[in-house]
């Protein structure tokens, strides 16, 4: 059994935390679009609040890098595929909203491991390792959502 760091352990409450947040965006999200209705618009409204949230924050993080930072070409193309996968991510999850329960939206979303784990593999090799445990963990998930939707 390995000893878990401070650092590692503030990681994991913010981890909980982001899976806290996104739980409760998922009712809040079929509850606002049993109300609003159109779905795309709901997505625009949540983006922009986050960006007008995150604006302030982004700023300052520009600033404390100091004059003349630019970031790498490289790492700015890995940043901007992420927010567009974010976005698309997003987007589908409210899409699957507007049409079926968060019962099922949730546990099937979850799923996203499994793209995690096999992109790690191919993509951070050398840099993270997946090993048999997190395999599992990850069949765990994929097992939960087949029980969840099927025995809905």
């Amino acid at each position: 059994m390995s000893i878990v760091r401070p650092s590692e352990r503030i990681g994991y409450l913010i981890a909980f935390g982001a899976a806290t947040a996104y739980g409760i965006n998922a009712v809040l999200t079929r509850q606002g679009l049993a109300h609003y209705g159109s779905p795309l618009r709901a997505v625009v409204i949540a983006l922009t609040t986050g960006v007008l949230i995150l604006a302030p924050f982004a700023v300052r993080a520009y600033r404390a890098e100091g004059a003349g930072w630019r970031p790498e070409r490289r790492a700015l193309l890995f940043i901007l595929f992420s927010g567009l996968a974010a976005i698309l991510g997003y987007c589908s999850n409210v899409l699957a909203l507007s049409v079926l329960p968060v019962v099922v939206v949730a546990p099937i979303s979850s799923t996203y491991p499994l793209v995690t784990v096999f992109l790690v593999r191919l993509f951070l090799r050398g840099h993270e390792e997946v090993n048999a445990r997190m395999a599992l963990g990850a069949l765990s998930v994929v097992t939960g959502v087949i029980l969840v939707t099927v025995f809905r």
